[in-house]
């Protein structure tokens, strides 16, 4: 797995505090992190330009993430986009939306969207949120709309990595071509 993000928040070792518990398995902290806020909007705009993975069980996503270092409910997720690789094609399908995960504020909305494009070339995402609505496009087109918003401190993530058992050739890849945020606190 590789992973790009805006900060890191881990409760005390031994605790299942931390951000993005999104696992049922009882994980819990081995290691003590140190807080690091680097940027944390609770409402703004990213664009992300990427090129996803197109090696076979992997996939490459972006999401922002409550950081939960305030509460524990300051979990929600707005996933950008989840792109599982597939043969190139004509087409791309991602899954984007909003994940209450522990948050009792929100609720999940979760959809599969389908881009007239191939995964194998760099586009575009686009989320703004705030004043209680998310809106998600790509390449300047308007995927959805989620009545909803998170209003706490999200880290920006960016990930790829393998969804099975490990296969395949390594080094596996995507590419990151720019990403440009806007705080609107």
């Amino acid at each position: 797995m590789s992973n790009l993000q805006t900060g890191n928040f881990a409760g005390p070792i031994g605790s299942t505090q931390g951000t993005h518990r999104h696992r049922p398995d009882g994980l819990v902290v081995r290691t003590t992190t140190p807080q690091q806020l680097l940027w944390t909007p609770t409402q703004g705009r990213i664009d992300l330009t990427v090129t996803p993975s197109l090696d076979d069980g992997c996939m490459t996503a972006a999401w922002l993430v409550g950081t939960e270092h305030l509460s524990d409910e300051d979990c929600g997720e707005i996933c950008i986009f989840e792109i599982d690789a597939q043969p190139v094609g004509p087409t791309t399908t991602a899954r984007s939306g909003l994940k209450a995960h522990h948050d009792p504020r929100l609720t999940s909305d979760m959809t599969e969207v389908t881009l007239p494009f191939g995964a194998d070339t760099p586009h575009t995402w686009t989320v703004i949120w705030g004043a209680g609505e998310t809106v998600i496009g790509c390449e300047g087109v308007r995927l959805r709309t989620i009545h909803q918003a998170p209003t706490y401190p999200l880290f920006l993530m960016v990930d790829l990595f393998e969804v099975g058992a490990p296969s395949g050739t390594y080094p596996k890849s995507a590419i990151v071509h720019r990403i440009a945020g806007w705080d609107f606190n």
